[in-house]
This record gives structure tokens, C-alpha cells and sequence, in this order.
């Protein structure tokens, strides 16, 4: 079985009607939940394999450990204590069907 994960608190915040919940352009710090996907390529909306559906976006986990000056949780890149980074700054966003209770997670990356 893999080592744990370090554990990290999430702090939920509801966003404000036509604000944006994320900068894009902040590498790592661009976790949210809900609205739409802040797709780092192009849009992979998943369907449902049960109903053939579109399935709803729950959430994406961006490789927050990211170095940056500007990242509060930001770990030099050459360190072997940087563990959530996915890829080349890459995303993992989350989808469920309502309908079916299938979960799906796609992963993109620059």
C-alpha cells in the first residue's frame, strides 16, 4: 500500500454570483468545487458509462505544492517532500452522475 498523502485543511468558501472562484493564472492555488472546469486543455466532460449522460462537475485538486513565490504551500521542485504535484502542474477534476452514482476523475497537464 502507497505512504499516505500529507494532509492538508480546506477551507469551503461560497463564491459571489459572476465572481470567479480561481485565478488561472495562479499555479496551484486553483482547487475549487463546483461551477464549471477550469480545463488546463481542452474541455473532456466525461458521459456517464451507465446512462450515456454528461456527467456533473464536482470539483478539480490542482497540484498545490507548486513552486512559486506567490503559493502559500509552495515545496522547492527538486525536493522529494513535494507530493501533490500532479504531472507539469497538472489538474485532477472530479465528475458524478447523479443518476447512476458513478464518479470519474480525468487528469490534464501543460
Amino acid at each position: 500500500m502507497p505512504s499516505p498523502l500529507r494532509e492538508y485543511r480546506v477551507l469551503l468558501q461560497r463564491v459571489p454570483v459572476g465572481e470567479p472562484a480561481i485565478d488561472p493564472d495562479r499555479l496551484g492555488e486553483r482547487s475549487k468545487l463546483g461551477g464549471m472546469p477550469d480545463w488546463v486543455q481542452n474541455d473532456e466532460t466525461p458521459r456517464c458509462t451507465g446512462c450515456g449522460e454528461l456527467m456533473t462537475f464536482v470539483g478539480q485538486l490542482d497540484s498545490l505544492e507548486h513552486q512559486s513565490t506567490d503559493n502559500p504551500h509552495s515545496i522547492d521542485a527538486l525536493s522529494s517532500d513535494q507530493k501533490f504535484m500532479f504531472g507539469d502542474v497538472g489538474m485532477i477534476y472530479v465528475f458524478f452522475c447523479k443518476d447512476c452514482l458513478e464518479p470519474v476523475a480525468i487528469f490534464q497537464c501543460a
